[in-house]
């Protein structure tokens, strides 16, 4: 492996401790902090890989992290995260295209973050966390298998686990009504 990939991987990782942590927040300000913080991480882990989608996705990850963790759901906080979203997959086509594999890999978790933003926006921890087992990390997890990320691979694999450990703690403590 060669020193760039080292420290790529490096990043991956430091971003998956800090989005591992971000799962047992309690409120939604913590949440969306640290979620903004090892996006930023895996921005880096990324762009140094070269999967440019990836990094664009995870810099506006940092972008809907600092919006939203201050608990006001004004719209147009939304409407500028998912248009981001949509910007960054139509400048990531430059760099991948006529390689439809590539599209699909970078299509597949735009549209679950477009989705994602929608549900995180609400602000409900418990649809939060469903979507993230159900949708969102399965979608990242195809991404991070063919762009080969090891931070990212663990940190949706602990995310989804994060993820029904607060669902069952949200269970336990009543909140599932």
């Amino acid at each position: 492996m060669k020193p760039i990939e080292i420290i790529a991987q490096a990043f991956g990782i430091v971003g998956m401790v800090i989005i591992i942590s971000s799962f047992q927040a309690k409120k939604n300000k913590w949440f969306f902090t640290l979620q903004g913080v090892g996006s930023f991480m895996f921005f880096i882990n990324f762009l140094l890989i070269g999967a440019y989608a990836g990094a664009l996705f995870n810099l506006t990850n940092l972008v809907r992290g600092l919006l939203f963790s201050k608990n006001t759901k004004k719209a147009w906080k939304l409407a500028l995260t998912e248009i981001l979203y949509a910007g960054c997959f139509g400048f990531s086509l430059i760099f991948i295209w006529g390689d439809a594999w590539q599209i699909f890999l970078s299509a597949l978790p735009c549209v679950a973050l477009l989705i994602m933003s929608v549900i995180m926006w609400k602000g409900n921890g418990k649809v939060i966390r469903i979507s993230q087992v159900s949708f969102m990390s399965p979608a990242w997890i195809v991404h991070n298998i063919f762009n080969f990320t090891l931070g990212g691979l663990l940190c949706e694999s602990f995310n989804m686990v994060s993820s029904v450990i607060a669902l069952i703690r949200y269970r336990k403590e009543g909140f599932d009504k």
